[in-house]
Parts: structure tokens; C-alpha cells; sequence
């Protein structure tokens, strides 16, 4: 069945460049929910066409999301891929073209990270139908605020991932890949935005009964992230501002916080530290209030993940990609959720390129067709007890 479901991937492989260059030419910033909306739309009429079943999950501030689904009456559990609509690039951040193709690797806003994504799982899919292949029903969750961590569809978008991975006998997220590895486990975090207040005097005559603000900020980002351990829970002041001029006390400012860590247990253990540090009073006369702006919880490298890869470097050995090494990842993605579902997870399974997040993103050309080839050889070879 493999050789055809192969040649069937190579058959469509311009289809889906086009369907690439279509959707990465549609720029879809996360805030911006009538953009993020378009790209959904257009995929669910893809779908459609294809015999595929497209159902819009609509959020009031996020774009909304897109479940396509597809083989519904197979007689075992599901496999569900996951991937977001959204980028980090607001429009006009990249230069006209918006999608080109250059020494082997497609360019674009959102090309890898994660469009390409987008178009691997779909490739795939239509290589398993048009072979004839009956055993398992195939979920494609799309979630559309990811790089926002789910911030603007909240837990009703982190609920749509979970309800939709629960039961899957596996789920694989289409994040940009690795040539080597396959990621089981990834850091969650927690990201904080922290106010203080002091008392605003002019530097020179009244400078002793000021009290700055950005100096209590000091004292307590250096006392933050003073544990900061890169193998375990890591701790980032990302952005300050705070005062008025140059010759001012300061007596107000602000700094963000953002925070990993690779399991749950290790979450309180976070706030305590953080929350602790934000009431202490280094400097007196300084009040200090936070807010959590954002959370994502840790892709915990579980069994079932670990049994996931390596059936998953089984097949890309078999079939000639090779060997795939059990990676945890420093970020974030929403494999979280499918593994907090209690479905075994496996992330980065989506084409190959770098420089993510940066105009200079791009995609691997030949990945389009060698990573829809391997993912589809997953699905059809999963053991029919697999994750039971």
C-alpha cells in the first residue's frame, strides 16, 4: 500500500505548493481574527472538495478554529494531527513577494512555523484516501491563536485541542521538524507582567526623597533570575520600561516576565518564587502588583509519547528517511494539550526549514513531499493496539 500512497503524495505535490504559496500569501497575525478567519475558510472549502468533513469552531476574539475530519467509520481509534492559522508577523512585515521559492527552500511569513505544517498533514491525508486507506479515522485540529498560547480563545480554545485528542489512539503536532529528532516533551510556561510603584521626585533637588521604581524592578529581576537553570525551570525578564526623563526619580515601571519549566509539578514551584519576590519590598516605599497575561502548560514526556516515537523512527528507518532520535523541546506548542488529553503525542513532525519567527523563515522545498510521505507511513503502519 506504501508505494502508492508514496506516489500519490508525489502526484499532488505542485496541488499543494500551490495550496502552500496560496495560504502563506494570505498573512494571518494572530490578533488580527478576520485574516486568521481567511485562511481557515479557505481550508475548510479545500477540505470539502477533497470529501473531507469541515467544521468552524468559532471564538469572539481569536480566529476560529477548524476541525477537519475525515474516514469517520473506520473501525479504529482516530489519529489526530495538530497545527495552528496564526503568525507572528503582522502585515507588511515581509517585502512583496510574500511566498518565493530560492536554492531549494520556500520563503514566506509563517512558512515553516507553521503553513508548511498545514500542507504536510493535508498532503498526507489525501495520499491515504486516494489509496484506499480504511483503518482509521483522521482528525486535523487547527487551532488559530498558538502563538498567543491560546490567550485570545482562552481555555475554550485549549478545551477544542484537549476533547478533540481525548480518545485518539495518537496525535501528532505538524510544529516545523527535525531532520533527526521527533520532540516528546516540551517546557510549559508562565508569562507575567509586573507593576511598580514608587515616588516620582526631581533627580537633583529632592533626588533623597525619591524613590525609584526601576531600582525596586532591578532588585527584583536580579533576585528572579538568580536560579535560572537552563536544564530545568528558566526565568527571563524580556521587557522594561518605567519614568518620566532623564532627570526624574522614576516612580513607576513595568517588566515582563517569562517563564519555563518541563513539568507540572514544577508550576507552583514558579509562582511561589516569582509571586514571592513581587510582594517583598526591596526598597521601602515601593508597592509592587502583577498579572498573569499567559500560560501554557508542559508537554510532559510521558510513556505513551515515548512509544509514539519510536514507532514513528521505526517507519522513517523503514522507508529510507532515517533515524529519529526522542527530543524534548525549550518551547512551547500545543502538544501540551493533546498529552494532557492522555493521548500519546509526539510534535515537530511538520517539513523542515529555520529561521522561524524572522523575515528570513523558510521551508525546505522537498520536505513538503518527504514529510506528508513519512507521516502518512505512521498513520498506515500504527499498530491496530496502539495506544489501547
Amino acid at each position: 500500500m506504501m508505494e502508492q500512497v508514496f506516489a500519490n503524495v508525489e502526484a499532488r505535490a505542485d496541488q499543494f505548493k500551490q495550496l502552500l504559496k496560496d495560504i502563506v500569501c494570505m498573512e494571518s497575525y494572530t490578533p488580527d481574527k478576520e485574516a486568521v478567519d481567511a485562511v481557515g475558510a479557505y481550508l475548510a472549502a479545500f477540505a470539502e472538495q477533497e470529501g473531507f468533513h469541515a467544521q468552524t469552531i468559532p471564538f469572539e476574539k481569536a480566529g476560529n478554529g477548524l476541525l477537519i475530519t475525515w474516514n469517520e467509520d473506520a473501525p479504529l481509534p482516530p489519529v489526530a494531527f495538530t497545527g495552528h492559522l496564526d503568525t507572528v508577523f503582522p502585515v507588511g512585515t515581509f517585502e512583496e513577494p510574500l511566498f518565493r521559492e530560492e536554492d531549494g527552500k520556500f520563503f514566506g511569513p509563517g512558512v515553516v512555523d507553521m503553513k508548511g505544517g498545514l500542507a504536510v498533514g493535508l498532503l498526507a491525508m489525501c495520499a491515504l484516501k486516494d489509496a484506499g486507506y480504511k483503518d482509521r479515522p483522521i482528525k486535523f485540529i487547527m487551532i488559530s491563536d498558538e502563538e498567543l498560547s491560546e490567550g485570545l480563545s482562552g481555555e475554550a480554545g485549549k478545551d477544542f485541542i484537549r476533547d478533540n485528542a481525548r480518545g485518539c489512539a495518537a496525535a501528532i503536532t505538524l510544529e516545523g521538524g527535525f531532520e533527526d529528532k521527533v520532540t516528546v516533551g516540551r517546557k510549559g510556561s508562565i508569562r507575567y507582567k509586573v507593576y511598580v510603584k514608587g515616588y516620582a521626585t526631581h533627580a537633583g533637588a529632592h533626588y533623597a526623597s525619591g524613590i525609584s521604581a526601576i531600582k525596586e524592578a532591578a532588585h527584583k529581576i536580579l533576585a528572579i533570575e538568580a536560579p535560572s537553570d537552563q536544564e530545568q525551570i528558566t526565568y527571563n525578564c524580556g521587557m522594561i520600561s518605567g519614568g518620566t526623563a532623564p532627570n526624574t526619580v522614576p516612580g513607576e515601571a513595568m517588566f515582563t516576565l517569562y517563564n519555563r519549566y518541563w513539568e507540572m509539578k514544577q508550576r507552583q514551584e514558579i509562582r511561589d518564587h516569582v509571586e514571592g519576590i513581587i510582594e517583598k519590598s526591596y526598597i521601602p516605599g515601593t508597592v509592587s502588583t502583577f498579572e498573569v497575561v499567559g500560560e501554557r502548560l508542559p508537554m510532559e514526556a510521558t510513556p505513551g509519547n515515548y512509544a509514539l516515537a519510536a514507532h514513528a523512527n521505526e517507519v522513517s528507518v523503514k522507508y529510507g528517511f532515517g533515524a529519529l532520535e526522542p527530543y524534548k523541546k525549550s518551547s512551547g506548542s500545543d502538544a501540551s494539550y493533546t498529552t494532557m488529553a492522555g493521548t500519546p503525542s509526539i510534535c515537530s513532525m511538520g517539513p523542515l526549514g529555520g529561521r522561524a519567527h524572522s523575515t528570513d523563515e523558510f521551508m525546505i522545498a522537498e520536505s513538503l513531499v518527504s514529510r506528508a510521505k513519512m507521516l502518512a507511513a505512521i498513520i498506515a503502519e500504527l499498530p491496530e493496539n496502539f495506544g489501547r
